[in-house]
């Protein structure tokens, strides 16, 4: 992690971003959840809008060391990531909520606008062809079947710079 911490501590934030990139992995030429700054984000909105969630991620980061034993989960290797992955998907108890809402926040981490911390480099918004944030579309753009990868990828810091204002 090279950004400043608000929330997470360095722990924290290596065993957030493991399993971030379990839910989101990169592979050859398609950045994933850690190479998108996920943890960014999620950091961000802890010490942010989402500051009621903090016990819960407490909570749930103690769950997640009790399942990966002696190890942390930043240093278990690929198999038993995996395999505790596949149980916290399944399971109805508080560590599979912890995770289902880590998956829901790493998501909105890879695809929202960059303002908020995710989506660095818009590496979510280049794998899906999402143009970013526009005042508008031509009514050519809104053809059937036109390629939004063709239009000029923007963020909200560009619309802003767009009409001289800071954000």
């Amino acid at each position: 992690m090279d950004h400043p911490l608000l929330f997470l501590n360095r722990e924290e934030a290596a065993v957030l971003d493991a399993l971030a990139e379990e839910i989101l992995p990169g592979e050859e030429g398609s950045p994933g959840a850690s190479e998108a700054g996920v943890v960014e984000y999620i950091d961000r909105s802890l010490a942010g809008f989402l500051r009621d969630l903090q016990p819960v991620y407490r909570a749930g980061l103690t769950a997640l060391r009790e399942l990966s034993g002696d190890v942390t989960f930043a240093d278990l290797d690929a198999e038993a990531r995996h395999e505790i992955v596949a149980t916290l998907a399944e399971s109805p108890d508080f560590a599979g909520r912890f995770f289902r809402i880590v998956r829901e926040h790493t998501i909105q981490g890879f695809f929202g606008d960059p303002a908020y911390g995710g989506n660095r480099e818009l590496a979510g918004w280049k794998l899906v062809g999402f143009p970013g944030a526009q005042w508008g579309y031509s009514a050519e753009q809104m053809r059937p079947g036109v390629d939004a990868r063709e239009i000029p990828l923007l963020t909200i810091k560009d619309l802003y710079a767009r009409i001289g204002g800071e954000r």
